[in-house]
């Protein structure tokens, strides 16, 4: 029996699987980050707000031209819009009021006019508010650092789910492969098994000793004897012949009456 041939090895498979399934697990994790913080109204009015404070710097606008502190004034405005409960933007605000009047600088009266219905819109939700719900930003999570890391949070989170599924595809993978090769190094034993069973077969039959092969003087002394032809008047032996079918039988004639 011939074995089987070996197999060739092939090359690393690309796993496209894997990277589907990582990809889909990307994407909802993006969709979470998008619900959760990048789409809503306390991460842009961080956002805003971080904004805001980077343009002003550290002395809060006392160095900065009057255009950047017209656009921290309005990115102000605008986070105070998205979160009108949060009573330190609307401080915020006043405070950057005192600022134009301090440095000389005009600011547009709509601006003054929205910065001041802000003001109005937060004192009421904050008196409305009882006293025992009252808490600081921070303790809300809508600091602009706190809320700002949250998506950075959200995707270190994630990375351990990816790693545990490449490990759940490893796993699965070379224990599939495991399998085969035991069952393909089976198959090759299997195969010697054979190969040694029929060589020593062969080998059986080639020990049994060959089969005499009788003379012909002793297979004609142990034929039936020939019976004998009678012999002619000059020594040679007749031949007799078996009669034919179409032989006619011989008539004898009768002698002459005298």
């Amino acid at each position: 029996m011939q074995l089987p041939p070996p197999k060739k090895p092939h090359k690393f498979p690309v796993p496209y699987g894997l990277f589907i399934v990582l990809a889909v697990y990307a994407l909802c994790v993006l969709g979470y980050i998008w619900t959760n913080y990048w789409d809503s109204p306390e991460y842009k009015a961080a956002l805003g707000y971080a904004r805001a404070l980077s343009i002003l710097g550290v002395d809060d606008g006392r160095k900065c031209t009057e255009a950047q502190l017209v656009k921290a004034f309005e990115a102000t405005l605008e986070a105070a819009r998205l979160m009108p409960d949060e009573r330190q933007l609307v401080d915020h605000l006043e405070s950057l009021r005192h600022r134009f009047e301090e440095r000389k600088f005009k600011l547009n009266p709509d601006l003054v006019k929205k910065a001041e219905m802000m003001s109005a819109n937060t004192m009421r939700i904050e008196k409305e508010r009882k006293a025992w719900l009252v808490v600081g930003s921070r303790d809300r999570g809508w600091a602009p650092d706190q809320l700002l890391a949250g998506p950075e949070r959200v995707v270190l989170w994630s990375i351990p789910g990816g790693v545990l599924i490449i490990a759940f595809w490893a796993y699965t993978r070379f224990s599939g492969k495991a399998a085969r090769d035991r069952d393909h190094e089976e198959d090759l034993k299997k195969a010697e098994r054979e190969v040694e069973e029929l060589g020593d077969f062969r080998r059986g039959l080639g020990s049994r000793p060959a089969p005499k092969v009788e003379d012909d003087a002793d297979t004609l002394a142990q034929s039936p004897p020939v019976r004998a032809r009678p012999k002619t008047a000059s020594g040679v032996r007749a031949v007799t012949r078996p009669p034919s079918l179409t032989a006619r039988p011989a008539v004898k004639k009768r002698p002459p009456e005298e």
